[in-house]
């Protein structure tokens, strides 16, 4: 894990007094620039949660490493979370930008997940509006990846 993630983690289970896998959190990380996007209008409308939540189920499986492990417990972990940076964007906002942005560099795959998620979230309700287009390139250039 990357200095800054490491260090961010720390902070942030600090802070909300919870255990999440490391490698759920940094996943979370690379899911934070969709969700502002998601948030681009000031708004985080029914298609757009809805889509979240079809998307945490999809992505709980890829976390799902025994049978003692619950699928849905793990989608649960990452909408409460999605729900609670939602709720605190300002406090967040600037620290994971900060750490994603360094974890990202030379690491081209990252970078085109990140840049495919927002993409696909903007996408959600159907289709981009132009305050996500232009959440979508911001956060791109913010992060240094190319667009």
């Amino acid at each position: 894990m990357d200095k800054q993630i490491q260090q961010l983690y720390k902070e942030y289970t600090h802070y909300r007094r919870i255990l999440i896998p490391e490698d759920q959190f940094v996943y979370l990380t690379k899911l934070y620039p969709a969700i502002l996007v998601c948030m681009s209008d000031g708004v985080l409308d029914k298609e757009e949660w809805d889509g979240i939540v079809m998307a945490t189920r999809g992505l709980a499986a890829e976390f799902v490493k025994s049978p003692n492990d619950d699928r849905d417990m793990i989608a649960l972990s990452f909408r409460t979370e999605i729900r609670y940076l939602i709720d605190n964007v300002e406090k967040w906002r600037k620290k994971f930008l900060n750490a994603l942005e360094n974890s990202l560099k030379d690491k081209p795959i990252d970078q085109e997940f990140v840049l495919e998620t927002m993409y696909l979230f903007a996408n959600i309700a159907g289709g981009i509006s132009d305050e996500e287009e232009e959440s979508i390139k911001s956060l791109a250039h913010r992060l240094g990846i190319p667009a």
